[in-house]
């Protein structure tokens, strides 16, 4: 299934931030989100490369299924939540929090503790299409611990969010290929009109 073409850059810094953009949503219209069925969420993970995930795995069927679209969706809406917080300055979302935080605990129930280049890790034990969702609840856990959410942003045009690791932190928009490229046309377009105005007037 080749849906790679209508899906976002991953211009997030962090596939965190990458899993929140595929929240498309314009007016109420879900046509372009990502996330309409359990396969396009394992296909994407693919294409994100979210750790766990293989070319070959393939969504549950039954019940499964659905579950593990809703669970998908719901770590997602949280997520946003809780990082939209931080980037208005909000108070923090007690039940955001707490999607998140059993996302994470339910992930870490399921994975083997190790010890890496002197570090705790934590070793998936199954690699299932559920496992896909918990270790992106630990990819937004360890964001939101060690950061850097000062640095986290939205972009102007699309509302899409990515980390801004420019020296002087003046990145604006999410890519200058889309939303930064569309707001030069649109400033050149109006400084024509305005000239052409005053010259009208002239």
């Amino acid at each position: 299934m080749e849906t790679t073409a209508r899906w976002p850059r991953l211009v997030g810094g962090h596939v965190a931030l990458d899993f929140i953009n595929t929240d498309v949503v314009s007016g109420g219209d879900r046509s372009d989100d990502v996330l309409r069925s359990a396969d396009e969420f394992v296909a994407w993970c693919v294409y994100a490369n979210v750790s766990g995930a293989s070319p070959t795995m393939t969504a549950p069927h039954g019940a499964r299924r659905e579950d593990l679209l809703h669970a998908a969706r719901s770590l997602r809406t949280a997520t946003r939540t809780v990082i939209e917080g931080i980037v208005t300055g909000r108070a923090a979302d007690g039940r955001a929090l707490s999607i998140v935080q059993a996302a994470y605990t339910r992930s870490i129930a399921e994975a083997t503790p190790a010890i890496r280049d002197g570090r705790l890790t934590w070793r998936r034990t199954t690699t299932s299409p559920e496992a896909l969702v918990s270790e992106l609840a630990v990819e937004a856990i360890a964001l939101l611990c060690d950061g850097p959410t000062d640095r986290i942003k939205a972009c102007p045009a699309c509302g899409f969010v990515f980390i801004d690791t420019t020296k002087n932190r003046r990145r604006r928009w999410c890519s200058m290929d889309d939303c930064g490229k569309e707001e030069k046309i649109r400033r050149y377009v109006a400084k024509r009109a305005e000239r052409s105005r005053r010259t009208r007037v002239g």
